[in-house]
């Protein structure tokens, strides 16, 4: 396989997963395609909307598809299918969200003639199974797999983290399925289905909460802001001015957490002797710790403790995510000016030489339509006759 910056993929999705996917493929240097119907992805009326004013200028659009092409292009029709045929015919990948039925014909048509040609599938449910082409939203994805029943009150209802996470989550494991297959075409010369459900994606985070199950027979339940994982202290705790995320479950750590907060008759008291014990008495020791954390800013304790070896970090609101100093410095805000001065959007992800120096806006509806077909061999008069019927879309430089 050759560098980033020659690989090629087709973004056919209209769902956070695949167009996160894609988005981390292009993040990485390759060539992204967006490729949408004629009046738009559904991504583009996704809220939140930038403005009331703009109903087709959506937020996580706008972040989604940062770094891509765009083709407009209505591909129902033999002529439109023709022309996805030359687009998939320069392709290494292509990224779709449809559903599973849909996704195995797809497929069956496109791989049968293109045997090099890798085709990732992100759904819900995956592409097989009783529950293969269910609906699902951002909640039942966080409820399938596992996640909403442990997170909230233990005495309340369960909660969904904020945001599509699970999504989000499909679409990391999409990206790193596509990036395998890739690896895996270098020896053999053929393509394959990359077959990537959601809720799987989920389930196999679970860390510690499959175990318990498994060796303990304990469920895992709700346990508010804390580990529930028979871990203390591993939680959140209030300061003077906040809060502090404290995570201290080894022993080692145990012992300089209470060095630091000049207790260190419990290091040795057999109460706290072991995790699963401490556990037992959070209440206690969170009561005993209160007053050190109480009289100091997050600021100080989290210094303190990191000078003590002990994992801590400050509960930062969203406000103060965008100014922190450690993103600052690794350079990971983009800025795309079009969307207003002082605009910050999240950049990439992670350093690679091989990505992207420049920030490259989401694309307007079929910006790229007539140049990428060229570069697939289209001549401009077909091109020309396609657009006249409507199977494509141009805007901007490609009208001329």
């Amino acid at each position: 396989m050759a560098g980033m910056s020659d690989l090629r993929v087709l973004d056919l999705s209209d769902q956070v997963s695949g167009a996160y996917a894609s988005r981390l493929l292009a993040t990485a240097g390759a060539d992204v395609t967006l490729i949408e119907p004629v009046d738009g992805s559904s991504l583009r009326s996704r809220p939140p909307l930038l403005t009331a004013t703009e109903p087709n200028r959506s937020a996580a659009f706008e972040y989604l598809s940062a770094w891509k092409r765009g083709v407009a292009l209505d591909w129902s029709s033999e002529a439109g299918f023709d022309a996805l045929g030359r687009l998939l015919d320069q392709a290494d990948v292509v990224v779709t969200t449809m559903a599973a039925a849909d996704a195995l014909a797809f497929d069956r048509r496109i791989r049968a003639e293109r045997p090099p040609l890798i085709h990732v599938s992100a759904t819900s449910y995956g592409l097989t199974g009783p529950w293969a082409g269910w609906r699902s939203s951002d909640l039942t994805d966080w409820a399938a797999g596992g996640y909403l029943y442990i997170t909230g009150d233990p005495l309340r209802e369960p909660l969904q983290g904020a945001g599509p996470w699970a999504s989000y989550v499909g679409g990391i494991a999409s990206a790193v399925g596509a990036l395998a297959a890739l690896h895996a075409r270098r020896r053999t010369g053929r393509g394959q289905l990359v077959d990537v459900g959601t809720m799987e994606t989920m389930a196999s985070a679970h860390q510690w909460s499959l175990a318990m199950w498994s060796h303990q027979g304990r469920i895992k339940h709700r346990a508010n802001n804390r580990h529930a994982e028979a871990h203390h202290p591993v939680s959140l705790m209030q300061v003077g001015d906040g809060w502090v995320c404290i995570a201290a479950p080894s022993q080692a750590q145990w012992i300089n957490l209470c060095v630091a907060l000049d207790l260190p008759e419990m290091a040795d008291d057999p109460r706290y002797a072991t995790a699963g014990l401490r556990y037992d008495v959070a209440e206690e020791i969170d009561g005993r710790f209160a007053p050190f954390l109480m009289s100091r800013t997050r600021t100080e304790v989290v210094e303190h403790l990191q000078a003590q070896h002990v994992p801590a970090s400050a509960v930062l609101s969203m406000d103060e995510v965008l100014v922190d100093e450690q993103l600052e410095a690794r350079a990971y805000w983009a800025y795309p000016e079009d969307l207003g001065e002082g605009v910050k959007m999240p950049g990439v992800p992670f350093v690679l030489p091989s990505s992207p120096t420049q920030f490259k806006a989401a694309p307007t509806l079929g910006a790229d339509s007539a140049s990428v077909l060229d570069e697939a061999g289209m001549q401009r008069e077909e091109i020309e006759s396609l657009a006249a019927s409507g199977v494509i879309g141009l805007s901007g430089a490609d009208c001329g």
